[in-house]
């Protein structure tokens, strides 16, 4: 098993789901800014067209300004989503505000079914029961569950009060007809969504291991000569001090493959990568393949001494991986190490950087190998 190509598929999973988590909180939070007013709005002409304005003055102001308030805490900023549970706890909240809004337009309706002084608006109170229970129906079936909830909450209180009323039994009828088309319009819409959501992710995965695979090395898991370079390049030019750079090549690498074939030679890259990831992610640094044999690092933010502490401890670690063979016995390799810092002073760029430590690599192996080499 390839440990680095585990990690970056497991990193590409988890980066789906909290994408999806993601884009599920922004679609439902995008659709719920539509329908605050028009509740305030229909309410609104319920009770103009009615004597309650008159008659229950206070109650009528309390619903509406019960339904602005559930209508402007829509409008709150949406936090950072830093992961799945964070996405959760989000959704969890827009859905609480938003079923709540269902819940209070469910009953306002009903009382003004059930209320003579709402009397002369029946009509406007079922029309506006219906209307607003098929737009959310359409809005929110992003989760079939809540969407039914939601609707249910709008619909059945005014249902209820009519048939207990008894005399509407068509008006009763074709609400309840239009309470199962809404069912079919979400399971429907919630199918559609949900495809939808899922190609999004796929090729937003697949992007996103593309551009991990231009940056990856296939076999030892680290970044590649290219990402390297960037990498490099970025924290040269900036010309401040503190930023070093490791280079290392694994020592007589092509006896390994000449005596032990090129699965055991794959093995070493492996093997060596891990040792170097060990070593230098611990200081925070960008460990890469540069190519073959060849392995390099940048450092940020450390001295020399420490630099050079992180470079022994990498040529110990590679010293003591073990590699088995098929016949029961192993072998060990041993790394040559090049290190240097940037000096603003006596660098013009990377590029000069580059050669001094290349440099050091080379007196590494031609002073007898396994061994770190630092620039004066």
């Amino acid at each position: 098993m390839n440990p680095p190509r585990m990690t970056t598929i497991t990193a590409l999973r988890r980066a789906a789901t909290l994408a999806s988590a993601r884009q599920r909180v922004a679609d439902l939070r995008e659709r719920s800014l539509l329908g605050g007013v028009f509740y305030v709005f229909s309410w609104t002409l319920i009770v103009l067209y009615s004597e309650a304005l008159t008659l229950r003055l206070p109650w009528v102001l309390a619903g509406g300004l019960a339904l602005g308030l559930l209508g402007a805490l829509r409008f709150l900023p949406s936090p950072t989503l830093p992961d799945t549970e964070a996405a959760d706890r989000v959704q969890h909240r827009l859905w609480a505000l938003l079923l709540s809004m269902a819940g209070l337009w469910g009953a306002l309706c009903c009382w003004a079914w059930i209320d003579p002084a709402f009397a002369a608006s029946r009509m406007i109170t079922a029309i506006g029961v219906v209307s607003l229970a098929t737009a959310y129906s359409q809005l929110y079936a992003v989760r079939r569950a809540q969407a039914f909830t939601g609707v249910a909450l709008m619909m059945l209180p005014t249902m209820t009060a009519i048939a207990l009323e008894g005399g509407y039994n068509g008006l009763l009828l074709m609400m309840a007809v239009n309470l199962l088309f809404l069912v079919a319009v979400i399971v429907r819409s919630n199918r559609e969504y949900e495809a939808k959501l899922d190609l999004e992710i796929e090729l937003r995965t697949e992007r996103d291991r593309y551009v991990r695979l231009s940056r990856v090395d296939a076999l030892s898991g680290l970044a590649n000569r290219g990402h390297f370079q960037t990498v490099f390049d970025a924290a040269t030019a900036s010309r401040e001090a503190g930023v070093v750079l490791l280079v290392l090549d694994v020592d007589r690498f092509k006896q390994v493959n000449d005596r032990f074939g090129h699965v055991a030679g794959d093995r070493v890259i492996i093997g060596v990568a891990e040792a170097l990831r060990g070593a230098v992610e611990a200081v925070r640094g960008v460990p890469a393949r540069l190519g073959g044999e060849e392995f390099g690092a940048v450092l940020r933010d450390i001295d020399a001494t420490q630099a050079l502490a992180v470079a022994e401890d990498l040529r110990r670690r590679i010293n003591a991986l073990r590699f088995s063979l098929p016949d029961g016995s192993d072998f060990n390799v041993t790394a040559s190490i090049g290190i240097g810092a940037l000096d603003p002073k006596k660098h013009r760029d990377g590029d000069a950087l580059y050669r001094e430590v290349d440099a050091a690599l080379y007196k590494a192996k031609a002073g007898g190998r396994n061994r770190v080499v630092a620039i004066q």
